[in-house]
């Protein structure tokens, strides 16, 4: 008959130390702060990672930003040329326009006074400044300075007529000479109203 082998026991040596851990209420105490010390562990490096990411996005975000402001700053600097051009011609249109004003009020203003002054008077200067005008010229009888006197007091657009210097005919000259001064009422010129001669 055959024996049966027979079974070697296993034989099973452990040379490390096995955990001890402490009994009781100590024990429970410090499982509790291992267990809360490995979670606290795992939530510092979720957050640490969370700040990382959130770090590497806000760093996108500004150089973002910055390509941003340089593109407006270049929209901006384009629209202050285009608004200094702007004001530039609008400038030069409104010299243009006080120019044709002045011009044509100049225009009137003469018209005016020369449609005042009797036919047979001559007139030596004229100056117009500051809603004033001086002129003085000379004349041959004295009815013509009545004629003068006479249509300056039916104006309404030049008035204040005043004789500054009337000089009687000499044996060189046999004419009067005279300087006078008048008060210019823009208003009157402006409006496009009609004076009386």
């Amino acid at each position: 008959m055959v024996k049966a082998a027979q079974s070697k026991p296993e034989i099973n040596i452990d040379l490390m130390p096995g955990r001890q851990e402490p009994a009781g209420t100590t024990g429970t105490a410090v499982h509790w702060a291992l267990t809360i010390g490995r979670f606290l562990v795992i939530g510092t490096e979720i957050i640490a990672i969370a700040i990382f990411a959130l770090s590497v996005k806000l760093s996108a975000d500004k150089q973002d930003l910055k390509e941003s402001i340089k593109s407006l700053t270049s929209i901006v600097s384009a629209q202050e040329d285009f608004e200094k051009d702007f004001r530039t011609t609008q400038n030069r249109i409104n010299e243009v326009r006080n120019k044709r004003l002045n011009h044509f009020l100049s225009n009137k203003l003469l018209s005016e006074f020369l449609g005042l002054l009797p036919t047979g008077m001559t007139l030596d200067s004229l100056d117009v400044k500051d809603g004033e005008m001086a002129f003085s010229g000379s004349f041959a009888s004295p009815k013509e300075l009545q004629t003068l006197i006479s249509s300056f007091s039916k104006s309404e657009k030049i008035v204040g007529l005043n004789i500054i210097k009337l000089a009687h005919p000499t044996e060189s000259s046999k004419e009067f000479k005279f300087s006078a001064s008048a008060i210019i009422i823009s208003s009157q010129f402006e409006e496009g109203t009609n004076g009386t001669n």
